[in-house]
């Protein structure tokens, strides 16, 4: 484990002048601030909460105001009940005509109450989303940091094995060239090398592809390049919440139940088209007239009016009916549909701590088996050097060694992913 950190501190080192640190808490800042999806839910949400007004659902009056000007020339020719004759060429006409108007309903049923709590419920809806997309967004900035991390420590254990390779095809040259070991040593030591500088090579892909998958999610050119935290931060003492509390505190549950309710309402709304409505008409007209031939030359008019409509709906070709016939459906739909995902909540909950307990117990028996590998290593490296062990020994410690410290790093790759699932489930991922 030594030789990594050294090895890992070097290559640190070499493209520090170059490349920023980014630490986790960085990347995570860095999505809450450009993440596209998170922008999106957020202007869902604000689109949600624009829509909650008390006009939107029916409540207030609507207000109009109007006017117009019409003007004309006619060739006239009247003929009056007492014997007089009226012949204008080209007579003149203009005419004014302005009002104010006021519709407002004053019942429909309670249907403007249902759909002002429908919006509120919408707005709550979305505000909840958006919590949830950030808390989905965070855990998969920690998945993809970790998989940063995780390739460039299967880097290190790549490096750390070619480190050894190297020395193997050193030593075995210089034992075929005094006729201490055979060629066939020294050969199968340099295509051991070249294994592991191939090995070195793909990891480089693997490594850019991590990367570009963090630069999506932190909304970042996919070029930029970076250094991270050369281990991950992980908790292993974990317990697991109680049932009753998890259906609480998760969101995506709590958008299940909303939607339910909202099918609920809508389902109300539906029903209201069966009563009547009562509206308030009102308004102020103003109406001037010139002309230069008729019976009237001049007139004008102005002044309020207003009323109450009653309408009862009697029949519609039964789709009221059918209307909320259909909401109905859709708010048992929707109830089941929040059922099944308390369901499917409870089976995610169970699996993801399971698979936390077995990658906790798996970290634990990796740590004590790379120990072992590196004490096997060593000390087959020493009988190597003096010429005890033979190039097969040397060479099956070296591949144990660099098997085990990459299994210990897939080990702490597959705990901080698991242990981020689970904490995403718990809603715990953003305070």
């Amino acid at each position: 484990m030594f030789r990594r950190l050294v090895i890992l501190s070097l290559l640190v080192a070499n493209t520090a002048s170059a490349q920023e640190r980014l630490t986790l808490e960085d990347a995570i800042a860095r999505s809450l601030e450009y993440n596209f999806d998170i922008k999106v839910a957020r202007k869902t949400a604000d689109i949600a909460a624009a829509n909650n007004t008390p006009g939107n659902a029916g409540m207030l009056p609507n207000v109009n105001a109007n006017a117009a000007v019409t003007t004309g020339t006619a060739n006239t020719h009247i003929e009056f009940a007492d014997g007089r004759v009226q012949d204008v060429p080209n007579a003149g006409s203009i005419s004014y005509n302005g009002a104010v108007t006021l519709n407002w309903t004053l019942f429909d049923g309670g249907r403007m109450f249902l759909l002002k709590k429908e919006l509120t419920k919408l707005q709550q809806i979305g505000e909840v989303q958006l919590k949830a997309q950030i808390q989905a967004t965070v855990s998969q900035v920690i998945q993809a940091y970790a998989q940063v991390v995780w390739q460039q420590q299967q880097g290190v254990a790549i490096d750390t094995g070619l480190a050894l390779a190297k020395m193997r095809m050193t030593l075995s040259q210089v034992q075929f060239e005094t006729g201490a070991s055979a060629k066939v040593d020294y050969l199968q030591a340099r295509v051991d090398y070249n294994a592991r500088r191939s090995d070195s090579l793909n990891q480089e892909a693997f490594l850019t592809t991590a990367r570009a998958n963090l630069n999506a999610l932190m909304g970042t050119d996919a070029e930029v390049n970076y250094i991270v935290d050369d281990s991950l931060q992980l908790n292993m003492n974990m317990l697991p919440e109680n049932k009753e509390r998890l259906q609480e505190i998760n969101l995506n549950l709590d958008i299940a139940r909303r939607n339910a309710e909202v099918s609920k309402l809508n389902a109300r709304v539906a029903k209201t088209y069966h009563l009547p409505t009562l509206a308030l008409n009102g308004s102020y007209n103003y109406t001037r007239t010139e002309s230069q031939s008729g019976f009237s030359l001049f007139s004008r008019n102005y002044g309020p009016s207003g009323g109450l409509a009653l309408n009862l709906p009697l029949f519609q070709g039964g789709n009221i009916h059918r209307n909320a016939k259909v909401a109905s459906l859709q708010a048992m739909r929707d109830d089941l549909l929040y059922q099944k995902q308390n369901t499917e909540l409870s089976k995610q909950y169970r699996t993801a701590w399971r698979n936390y307990e077995v990658s906790v117990s798996a970290y634990k028996l990796e740590q004590e088996n790379v120990r072992y590998a590196k004490e096997n290593s060593d000390i087959q490296k020493a009988r190597f050097r003096v010429g005890i062990a033979n190039t097969l020994e040397a060479r099956e410690a070296e591949n144990s060694y660099v098997t085990a410290l990459v299994r210990l790093f897939t080990a702490a790759y597959n705990l901080k992913v698991n242990e981020t699932i689970v904490r995403e489930l718990e809603n715990d991922l953003v305070k």
